[in-house]
């Protein structure tokens, strides 16, 4: 059986995911930011068994793949086989220029 990608967040990825929760609690609560949060990462989570979803956008950074998320949501991540691992470099919320923000950090 193959081993689960380990999954690892760019530091500013994390910063992302306060960004957001912040923003969906200003206007829909805590409950509904949480549970925005909770599909953003069950989505991130299943990148460790499938890391092979998303669509490939190379013309924003070679190996960087996009995938959907919690309706308004874009999880941007990148493969590293030598260590088995997902990256995850961004993660955009309602329309925000997630192709930037690959950009600013790789």
């Amino acid at each position: 059986m193959k081993q689960p990608y380990e999954l690892r967040y760019h530091p500013a990825a994390e910063d992302d995911l306060v960004e957001i929760f912040t923003l969906i609690k200003g206007y829909s609560g805590v409950a509904s930011a949480t549970r925005k949060l909770q599909a953003i990462e069950h989505v991130t989570g299943s990148l460790t068994d499938f890391p092979y979803k998303g669509t490939v956008r190379d013309e924003v950074l070679a190996g960087l793949r996009a995938i959907p998320a919690a309706d308004k949501g874009v999880i941007c991540f990148t493969i590293d086989e030598d260590d088995h691992a997902v990256v995850i470099l961004t993660v955009s919320y309602a329309g925000s220029d997630w192709a930037a923000r690959v950009r600013d950090r790789q």
